[in-house]
């Protein structure tokens, strides 16, 4: 990415967790983005929005790389502490954002296993397509062996008729 000349915590969250995936960076950057945007008069009533959609994007970027999550630490991640962490998460699973489970035990997030790669996608996809190709040509060939049996029909009819006159 090309690097900027202007700068300034936000700038530097977005840049270390998309970019870097650097998530003690942007943990740190996240603290000061909550700094910046509290004293900022034109932005300080869109703070909690913004720390909310942050926390979200952490956690989804966290959760592409990890499988299994402590909670603490990602309360360290979203600058929340454990508990409020769990709740949020909580939260985010009963809202259907997130397919996941806590597990109380061990105090920690596992993630579901419910995405499924490209190649699995397209696999399916071209299944669908194949069952669909096949009954249109089957409703095809019924449709046009329909219509032949009507022209044959048709054509018997105006013969008989044509001999009935003669």
């Amino acid at each position: 990415m090309k690097q900027c000349e202007y700068s300034d915590p936000i700038v530097e969250f977005v840049e270390q967790l998309s970019v870097k995936f650097d998530f003690e960076a942007a943990q740190s950057q996240l603290a000061l983005c909550e700094k910046v945007l509290s004293t900022d008069f034109f932005l300080c009533k869109q703070t909690e929005l913004f720390m909310e959609e942050a926390r979200v994007f952490v956690f989804e970027n966290y959760c592409r790389i990890h499988h299994k999550i402590d909670l603490t630490t990602l309360g360290e991640k979203l600058a929340m502490d454990r508990n409020r962490a769990e709740r949020w998460i909580v939260d985010l699973i009963r809202n259907a954002l997130l397919d996941a489970k806590i597990d109380s035990e061990e105090g920690c997030v596992v993630m579901g296993t419910g995405s499924t790669s490209v190649y699995e996608k397209v696999m399916d996809r071209t299944k669908e397509l194949t069952a669909r190709s096949g009954g249109l040509v089957v409703n095809l060939r019924s449709y046009m062996n329909d219509v032949k049996r009507d022209k044959i029909r048709k054509e018997r009819k105006a013969r008989e008729a044509m001999e009935a006159e003669y």
